[in-house]
């Protein structure tokens, strides 16, 4: 969990294949309780920091 406070936000690390069956999931698991659908959101990781 991070960014708590209006809701908050969760990160997923999954293989990148299953994205769209995760958040599948994790939408239905929100209905099914009653919450508004969440707004998944995908980001690739970069090659991270360099030296300059």
């Amino acid at each position: 969990m991070t960014g708590g406070g209006f809701g908050g936000c969760v990160l997923a690390l999954v293989d990148a294949g299953e994205t769209d069956r995760v958040a599948a999931a994790v939408a239905s698991a929100f209905a099914q309780r009653g919450f508004s659908p969440p707004e998944p959101f995908v980001a690739v990781p970069g090659p991270g920091a360099l030296r300059l």
